[in-house]
Order: structure tokens, then sequence, then C-alpha cells
């Protein structure tokens, strides 16, 4: 009882992590030991030996291929993009005054004024 207790608890640890080396190497064990024991079990009448040999070799083969598959991908970066620079005004310069708009050539220019009501377009077109 306490081989299979060990099977089950190898087995279930075969896919609890994100690393491919450690599930290949716990699906691998798991798939021999579970492979030797029932080998043992289906050549009794002949010898426990062979059968387990065989079952072990097999089993250990499917365990591992199924702790690679079974391999979970990483987590997920805590951020996943560079954090935004920092944006400094070049030294001496000020922003423009309240009210003022900078034309492309530097000038200053007054902002515009607030709203007009325009008239409506005659209704005869």
């Amino acid at each position: 009882m306490k081989m299979y207790s060990a099977i089950l608890l190898v087995t279930g640890l075969a896919a609890c992590s994100s690393n491919p080396v450690a599930n290949t190497a716990d699906g691998g064990l798991g798939g021999a030991a579970t492979g030797a024991v029932i080998g043992c079990v289906a050549t009794i009448p002949i010898g426990c030996v062979p059968g387990a040999a065989v079952g072990a070799a097999i089993g250990g083969g499917v365990g591992a291929a199924g702790g690679l598959a079974s391999t979970t991908p990483p987590p997920a970066p805590q951020q996943a993009y560079a954090p935004a620079p920092a944006y400094v005004l070049a030294p001496g310069y000020a922003p423009p005054a309240p009210g003022y708009v900078t034309a492309p050539v530097g000038a200053p220019v007054p902002a515009y004024g607030p709203p007009q009501a325009y008239t409506a377009p005659p209704a005869s077109l």
C-alpha cells in the first residue's frame, strides 16, 4: 500500500512547476514506478523481474513525455512594458504665458477669442 501512495505522490507532483526538467524527471519517476508495479503484477506466473523491467522502461518513457508535455508556461512578468521616461524641460525654458499660443516661428500669438454667433443661412438655396 505504501508503494501505491508513493506512486500517486510522485505522479501528482509531475505538473506542479513551470520547470520542464523537473516535470520530465518527476513524470519519468512516476511512470517507471507505475510501470514496474503493473509489469510485476502482470507477469507474476513467470517471475516478477522481467515484467517489472519492461514496465519500468515503458512507463518511464511515457511518464517523462507526459511530464514534459504538462509543463505550464512561466508566470507573466509583473510589468509587461518599460516604465514611461520622465520628461524634463530643457534648462532655461519657460512655458508660454497663459492665453498665448506659440507660433511655429516662436513668436507669441494671441489666443482665439470666445466663439461668435453666426447668422443662419438663407432658407432658399
